[in-house]
């Protein structure tokens, strides 16, 4: 009990002496002070009392000083850590190459006697393809100059024989996989490699009918686009002078000049401009039929800037014929 009191009272002294550094009590009313009585204490507008802003200030120091050791002592932890991680990782290797290391085992072979094999057979020289009277020419889409994924300089027959290649096609036209709308025999479509500057500084590539000999059937440099519709009918279009002229899909804009020309009769069917500025058409594909005409089937259609459309057909006797139908009507 004494010893208790004992520390009761150095505890009172240890305050009296703090509470003596402090500020006087006459003093109270003009210093911010943690001493002071209840309501005297953190007044706004008073000075701070010096002693408890040195306090403060060491509380302050303090606490960085031990947040500081801290910090040090964490990072220390890690390294540690870190250290003994990679020490177990490479022992775990080491551990597990030495459990799958595949032991090396050399084996003498005696000299196996070289039995009868067979040569190869010489490679069958093939003989020059013969042309017969008539060739229906394969190469790459059947109806229209389209873009498609390999480019090819040359024309098949049905045997798949090459029958005309020349380095001077860029592409070649002519049936696919069958005669798609009676492609006449004998003759493909090339675009060629050879180009044509037209008014606005641009190049076009030239396009021709060739013969299975190669022989060019227009010779007409202005020619940039032939596709074919139908028996004899082709489209040819032309565009010598005008600045820009673009095709997509089974659309042709913007050509000065379009034919439809037939090699059998040579006749052509000139198409007229738009405004007297161009022409733009597109295929029909998909077996489109006229309203109350079954026996007519359509192939090309160009359309006005007016929206009024001109049909060109094949009748029942595989005659070209125009039906015009009025935007009124479509």
């Amino acid at each position: 009990m004494k010893s208790f009191l004992t520390i009761v009272l150095l505890l009172f002294m240890v305050q009296v002496v703090n509470a003596q550094s402090h500020v006087s009590k006459s003093e109270y009313a003009r210093y911010n002070c943690r001493f002071a009585p209840k309501g005297w204490n953190n007044a706004e507008g008073k000075l701070m009392c010096p002693a408890c802003d040195k306090e403060n200030e060491d509380a302050r120091k303090k606490k960085i000083a031990d947040d500081k050791a801290a910090s040090a002592a964490h990072n220390l932890k890690n390294e540690k850590l870190k250290a003994e991680n990679a020490i177990a990782f490479k022992k775990k290797q080491a551990e597990y190459a030495a459990k799958n290391k595949v032991t090396e085992v050399h084996v003498s072979m005696g000299k196996t006697p070289v039995t009868d094999s067979k040569k190869p057979e010489p490679p069958v020289k093939k003989g020059p393809v013969k042309l017969g009277k008539d060739i229906q020419l394969y190469a790459g889409w059947g109806m229209g100059m389209f873009t498609h994924n390999g480019r090819t300089n040359c024309f098949l027959n049905e045997n798949k024989d090459t029958v005309l290649k020349s380095n001077d096609y860029l592409e070649a036209y002519a049936v696919m996989g069958e005669n798609k709308n009676n492609f006449p025999k004998n003759i493909g479509i090339v675009l060629l490699k050879e180009t044509n500057k037209i008014s606005n500084g641009r190049e076009l590539n030239v396009a021709d009918i060739v013969d299975i000999k190669g022989k060019r059937y227009f010779n007409d440099n202005t020619i940039s686009t032939i596709f074919h519709l139908a028996d004899d009918y082709f489209v040819v279009c032309k565009s010598p002078t005008l600045p820009e002229w673009r095709s997509y899909g089974n659309n042709y804009t913007g050509y000065e000049n379009v034919e439809i020309y037939n090699l059998k009769t040579k006749k052509s069917i000139k198409l007229d401009k738009d405004a007297g500025r161009f022409v733009s058409i597109s295929i029909y594909v998909g077996g489109r039929k006229m309203p109350g005409e079954p026996d007519l089937i359509p192939f090309l259609s160009r359309v006005y800037i007016n929206y009024d459309e001109d049909v060109y057909c094949l009748n029942a006797n595989r005659e070209m014929v125009v039906k015009k139908i009025l935007k009124a009507d479509r």
